[in-house]
């Protein structure tokens, strides 16, 4: 996507400026599509809706106490309650006379009067009365404290209770399942919960207490929601479909004091694969070393030094073989960490140019072609570099480029974006195209490079020359 239509490049701030914006953006869509106020408010469009809500609406706002079953167990209790035999059955209980029977009929005198009945009863009995000197006997004293327990109040309150027409009614209905029923019943009526339901079913206003009323205001409120209206207006536009369509696979932003060498290597793949060591091409006039490729905090830096070194060099008739260099430079790449098919793959980056060194950010993958050239500066200054693609053919290397101008690409940082599927190559400049491949286009992962180089002969740099890389960043397709 081309954010600007300009042929002129925007400046990287305003252009970092624009991106920052609409990854703020985006960020703050993700993040509310994902919230949950949004997520709230989808819940509540769906309940609010249903049958069963409106239902509920409805019998709020018309149905009466008197309708419900709650008024039917209240009056059922109540017209229990007021029943002549219930009525007399509490006011006997609360009279306390079933507990005093009940303790009078367990005490011990009844249960003495009862053994003394029996015996004067008996025949014993009546055979010792006829005896001479009877009223000294033990049977006269148990007739005499019969007769005495006999007038005893309480036994004489007992004996007149159990025959009383409220003592029967009170046998009757306690301990019954009608009086179990009518506990059950009275201990539902009473509760907390029923008198809450009646009080409520009574207020006139209960439907604006409810808690439908209250989710339908919430509901209706959250609609008012600033981020809710940003959100809608956001996503009729489909302002972020250019973001939604990458997902991050790879960065670094140079940010420690040195290099992360689970991300990166220093120099060639090949000599770092097959003999952890570096080496350049039989045609480069420079060796690869650690101490060129500089980390400070903000950025990496690849420079390009007038110093001697040794090294070795890839002969093709001879193999590996040590070389003294009068040029250090460095190489970093991504061969043992990242490789991808496809994508997009941008770095922002600063050029500090010295003609004849070349400097470059391509792709590669296992052979040495196809190669995608992302940039590669090799004229004599930095107002114009060359993007493209170098293939094999049947007569040799062949490389497909375009000149890219319209800017001193060494006056800061730019960044420069290659978005590669599987029929076109698409190079960019803070955002606008400067080149597009739709014919031999690599179907084969690649991994990342950055690069100088010197192959011409000379005997020292005029000036100072770099790669400054701020960060770098890689992403693959979104899965849809």
């Amino acid at each position: 996507m081309t954010l600007f239509s300009s042929s002129k490049f925007p400046t990287t701030a305003k252009y970092e400026a624009a991106r920052k914006q609409l990854k703020v953006d985006f960020e703050r869509y993700n993040k509310y599509k994902d919230s949950d106020e949004l997520a709230r408010i989808k819940e509540l469009e769906i309940l609010i809706n249903t049958a069963d809500f409106k239902k509920k609406v409805d019998k709020l706002k018309n149905e009466k106490f008197k309708d419900t079953q709650e008024y039917r167990q209240l009056h059922k209790y109540l017209s229990q309650k007021k029943s002549s035999e219930f009525k007399r059955y509490f006011k006997y209980k609360a009279s306390g006379m079933p507990e005093k029977v009940e303790r009078i009929g367990k005490a011990d005198k009844k249960s003495e009067l009862a053994e003394l009945n029996e015996f004067v009863r008996s025949s014993e009995y009546r055979s010792e009365k006829q005896q001479k000197g009877f009223k000294k006997s033990e049977a006269y004293q148990k007739m005499k404290r019969c007769k005495a327990l006999s007038k005893d109040a309480e036994i004489k309150l007992y004996n007149k209770q159990i025959k009383s027409t409220a003592y029967k009614n009170y046998t009757n209905i306690h301990e019954s399942e009608r009086l179990k029923a009518y506990h059950e019943l009275e201990k539902e009526v009473t509760s907390e919960k029923f008198i809450d339901f009646k009080n409520w079913m009574e207020d006139k206003k209960k439907y604006q207490k409810s808690e439908e009323y209250s989710l339908t205001q919430e509901y209706n409120n959250l609609l008012k929601s600033p981020d809710y209206i940003w959100f809608l207006k956001t996503d009729k536009k489909n302002a972020f479909a250019e973001l939604k369509k990458w997902q991050l696979c790879f960065e670094d932003e140079f940010a420690s004091n040195k290099l992360n060498q689970e991300k990166w290597i220093t120099g060639y793949y090949w000599g770092k694969a097959m003999l952890n060591k570096s080496y350049v091409l039989e045609s480069e006039k420079q060796f690869f070393t650690d101490n060129n490729v500089v980390i400070g905090g903000n950025g990496l830096q690849i420079a390009t030094k007038k110093e001697s070194s040794k090294g070795l060099v890839w002969d093709s008739q001879r193999g590996f073989m040590p070389k003294d260099f009068a040029f250090t430079s460095g190489l970093i790449s991504t061969g043992q960490s990242h490789r991808q098919k496809f994508g997009k793959i941008e770095a922002k980056v600063k050029i500090q140019h010295a003609h004849p060194v070349k400097h470059s950010f391509w792709l590669v993958g296992e052979e040495m072609a196809p190669q995608i050239d992302v940039f590669r500066f090799e004229g004599k200054n930095a107002k114009s570099y060359t993007s493209g693609l170098q293939v094999m053919n049947g007569n040799g290397p062949k490389t497909i480029a375009k000149n890219i101008k319209g800017a001193r690409f060494d006056s800061e940082y730019y960044i420069y974006t290659l978005e590669w599927v599987k029929n076109k190559l698409t190079w960019y400049v803070n955002g606008v195209k400067v080149n597009e491949q739709v014919k031999d286009i690599p179907n084969a992962p690649m991994y990342l490079v950055f690069s100088s180089h010197i192959t011409d002969e000379i005997e020292k740099l005029n000036t100072d020359a770099s790669i400054n890389i701020a960060w770098v960043k890689c992403y693959q397709a979104a899965e849809e």
